[in-house]
């Protein structure tokens, strides 16, 4: 597959006349400011247009995973859970006070895994998993879930691990992930991007595996939307944009290295080719956009003006948590609530 170059690093030196005085300043760009690129157009963020504080249980509880926004709602998941009746999905309203809870479980389970849950148009969820057995055995699995907390719909996924999973908006599910590994440790055979539809189950499928690294799975530390108009994947570990428009035939797979030791801890879509990404490690990091040049059929992830740094200064972004409309939604470093505190805010041109 195409590879792009690693970006340098571009430093830019702006020339004061102050009192007559020349004062030079040279202002370095967090990462991966790329200002000089085709393709790549200077973003900035607006002042917030709301803030809402969250239940601290949206964050944080045994196994909880990072939790994220979708039709109306801030999803958090408990990544495993061991007993029948523990509510290992949860849903929290714009009041910031959780609204419904699901109990994922099956009879006979030992374990129920949860890889990634979403919520519905109507209020209802999404999730994706599998259900272990005593016996060490595992079923992968995609359930519906009602605004009363009832599993009402499974498909079962023998053969594909959906690693990640989004509804579309004709009330179908988009998922990626793995095929699993022979003996042999080789990937099983089998494509990673599917769509799945609760009556009919699966009605397509797209990107074999073998197109990726045999390690690790390609949908680890992955993330799938879908808008309007199509399904967006990223993969972290393998460095891939993919956008599948739901009236195409075949995927457009991109290149798309992160910015340099920092990694991918959020990602939202607010429309086609609106791509944002919240990149971090340690007390560094920020927001940042895909840029795309369409000439050269490349893109790269380009930083948000005043947004990249140390997470202590004021206006830095410290979390992305998706988007509502053309909205983000992200945690702000000066906030004192922290990350319980998510702001809407839109990005400017």
């Amino acid at each position: 597959m195409l590879r792009i170059g690693r970006i340098a690093l571009c430093v830019r030196n702006r020339v004061l006349l102050v009192g007559g005085l020349l004062l030079s300043v040279t202002l370095h760009v967090d990462l991966r400011a790329q200002d000089t690129l085709p393709g790549v157009h200077p973003k900035a963020l607006s002042e917030s247009t709301r803030r809402v504080v969250f239940d601290n249980g949206a964050f944080f509880g045994p196994s909880a995973a990072m939790p994220q926004w979708d039709h109306g709602y801030l999803i958090s998941r408990a990544v495993e859970t061991f007993e029948t009746g523990v509510p290992n999905v949860r849903l929290y309203g714009t009041s910031g006070e959780m609204v419904r809870e699901a109990a994922i479980w099956f009879p006979g389970s030992y374990r129920v895994i949860i890889y990634s849950a979403t919520a519905t148009a109507d209020g209802g969820i999404i999730a994706s998993g599998h259900a272990e057995k005593p016996d060490g055995s595992a079923g992968p699995f995609i359930a519906l879930i009602d605004r009363a907390g009832k599993i009402t719909n499974v498909i079962q996924t023998r053969g594909f691990v959906p690693g990640k999973v989004c509804q579309g908006p004709d009330g179908t599910v988009w998922s990626f992930g793995g095929t699993g590994y022979a003996t042999d440790s080789e990937p099983n055979p089998g494509d990673t991007l599917r769509h799945f539809d609760f009556q009919k189950r699966e009605i397509g499928s797209y990107l074999p595996r073998f197109v990726f690294p045999k390690h690790p799975t390609p949908d680890m530390l992955a993330y799938i939307r879908c808008s309007a108009s199509e399904v967006v994947v990223y993969s972290t570990t393998s460095r891939e944009y993919i956008e599948m428009k739901y009236d195409g035939d075949a995927p457009h797979v991109y290149h798309a290295e992160g910015p340099s030791d920092l990694r991918l801890l959020g990602f939202a879509v607010t429309g086609s080719k609106r791509i944002y990404g919240y990149f971090s490690l340690l007390d560094r990091g920020g927001l940042y956009y895909l840029s795309f040049n369409e000439a050269a059929n490349t893109v790269s992830w380009a930083p948000i003006e005043g947004t990249v740094g140390l997470s202590t200064k004021p206006g830095r972004i410290t979390g992305l948590w998706g988007s509502d409309g053309n909205n983000l939604l992200v945690s702000r470093a000066e906030d004192s609530a922290g990350e319980l505190a998510i702001h809407w805010v839109t990005p400017l041109q």
